[in-house]
């Protein structure tokens, strides 16, 4: 099994292993991995979500701060002390690590960022698998990693069963809004000390909301990531925009209109039209938008499509959105 970059360049090749064989030159400096695995460590919390959905979350023996982790199943290991906390990729906890000599530690690697991490993890002779679901150009292709982690839990038919099901939901809800002719204007994101980036029209979320029945008002720029602008940039394009959404960690209205006053003349704000992905919060903020979202885009469409469009799902609630007051 390989992992690719961006470009499509080779990162990675691992080999899968479910008998006892010794080390030889066929395996070159690939990552042996002995499956089923019993024992992983996550270092991302949508690693997690992938993990849990195939039944198998009490093989996670250690994550990047317990203390902001949503899921329900990892909560209960973690409050019976079974789930250790090993720190950041700045700061890891290696002591912790190799005490629990796990069978696959799971990564993800921006720019090269976690490369030191990994080559010291090697070093010790610990299989890493780099997790690059965030690469993918489609919202339904990042769901479908959900097959790479069933591999190493011997459960390939699962994930294939289970992906399918949320690729079909998804497709038939996208098909509701596929003759739609009124399509509101939608504002993302919110100003960080004086930027507001923008998300671009070749997007994750531009996508959705596309496939939700919205005009993004980006829909047209080529970016697949978030772009700076100022924020009277913002104003000319957006100011009547609709509806409002992703408004960073804003939990109210005065939350966002708090950061700068001139956002009180958007027309969003009068209205009240202002959602955020953040009804699935845990004690300490640990948001599971940020865990299953991934896993679940599905579920994210059908609440965008019940946000901008109530009369197609109607009496349905939402399940990451919230409308702030």
């Amino acid at each position: 099994m390989s992992v690719f970059d961006v470009n499509g360049n080779l990162k990675e090749n691992y080999y899968l292993l479910n008998k006892s064989v010794k080390k030889s030159d066929t395996f070159n400096n690939s990552v042996l991995i002995k499956i089923p695995v019993k024992k992983v460590v996550c270092l991302s919390t949508t690693h997690i979500a992938f993990i849990d959905f195939l039944n198998e979350t009490e093989k996670i023996f250690a994550v990047s701060g317990t203390k902001y982790i949503f899921n329900k199943n990892l909560r209960k290991q973690i409050k019976k002390g079974k789930v250790k906390d090993i720190g950041y990729e700045n700061s890891l906890d290696f002591e912790t690590i190799l005490s629990l000599k796990p069978d696959l530690v799971t990564v993800y690697d921006i720019n090269g960022s976690i490369s030191p991490t990994i080559n010291k993890l090697k070093q010790y002779h610990i299989p890493v698998v780099q997790v690059n679901e965030y690469l993918e150009p489609s919202v339904l292709g990042q769901a479908e990693w959900l097959k790479f982690f069933a591999v190493f839990f011997e459960k390939d038919k699962e994930a294939t069963q289970k992906f399918n099901i949320i690729e079909k939901k998804y497709l038939q809800f996208k098909k509701m809004t596929d003759t739609i002719e009124q399509r509101p204007t939608i504002l993302l994101n919110m100003p960080w000390k004086g930027i507001w980036y923008i998300p671009g029209g070749k997007s994750n979320i531009a996508q959705l909301i596309k496939d939700a029945g919205g005009n993004y008002l980006w829909a047209n720029t080529e970016e697949t990531h978030n772009y700076a602008l100022n924020i009277e940039e913002v104003f000319e394009k957006a100011q009547n925009a609709v509806f409002w959404l992703n408004p960073g960690q804003a939990k109210s209205i005065n939350n966002v209109t708090a950061t700068d006053v001139r956002l009180k003349k958007f027309n969003a704000v009068n209205t009240g039209l202002i959602f955020n992905r953040n009804k699935r919060l845990s004690t300490y903020g640990g948001n599971d938008y940020m865990e299953s979202g991934t896993l679940r885009p599905d579920l994210i469409l059908k609440d965008l499509i019940q946000i901008l469009h109530p009369e197609l799902l109607k009496n349905d609630s939402l399940y990451y959105y919230r409308k702030l007051r």
